[in-house]
């Protein structure tokens, strides 16, 4: 026991005078108070919701700490956080708090302007829409359309809860059927237009129109 504490003694007395002089100094500076302007950020947002309306800009951080520490701070590193994890669907106001920062060790966050934002929040749902095949045209002359089969015949999407009642059903591009005189099969994409804005589960189906002679 006793070797093992005098074992390399002269660079364990350099050790703790290196520690004990780095600690003089860092108490010897006088603590300082800088203003930095940081990008705020969001993370933890439900899979069930969406951010509809927040300030994505920055906030003024107020941060205490020696000279040297502060005058290595890169601005572009330090960001303001928020979490939402525990957000409910609505528009709400979220503290931002010292926590929510990240600085360099040593440093601390003395305040934050503006100390709260408000978000809000939409809740998602999924919904699933019958598809519904939209013809332009005539068969030729003397025939008729006797049937259209569509795979798949639903398609998945989601939409803000509030607006789940209006989606019932899904229309497809027009499929021409202009002087058909046999039956036909094509892979068509949706009404652009009435559904550019939302993610469906397929972005295309296979139709097929059947056509037989006319009675």
């Amino acid at each position: 026991m006793r070797t093992f504490l005098f074992k390399n003694l002269r660079l364990k007395l350099i050790s703790i005078v290196f520690a004990f002089a780095l600690w003089f100094f860092v108490a010897g500076q006088s603590s300082l108070e800088l203003g930095i302007m940081v990008p705020l950020g969001y993370k933890g947002i439900p899979d069930d919701m969406v951010m509809t309306s927040a300030p994505f800009g920055e906030v003024d951080v107020r941060v205490v700490g020696p000279k040297f520490l502060l005058n290595n701070i890169e601005p572009g590193k330090v960001i303001a956080e928020l979490d939402l994890s525990g957000a409910k669907a609505g528009t709400s106001v979220v503290r931002i708090l010292p926590k929510d920062v990240n600085v360099p060790a040593g440093v601390k966050v003395a305040r934050v302007v503006p100390g709260s934002v408000e978000v809000h929040l939409e809740r998602l749902v999924d919904v699933e829409l019958a598809v519904k095949v939209r013809l332009h045209g005539r068969p030729a002359s003397g025939y008729m359309v006797s049937g259209i089969s569509v795979t798949p015949k639903t398609v998945k999407t989601r939409v803000f809860a509030k607006d789940a009642p209006a989606f019932e059903a899904i229309y497809t591009r027009p499929v021409d059927i202009s002087g058909l005189a046999e039956s036909e099969s094509r892979v068509v994409g949706f009404d652009a237009l009435e559904y550019e804005s939302i993610n469906l589960s397929a972005q295309s189906v296979a139709v097929r129109v059947t056509v037989s002679k006319a009675r």
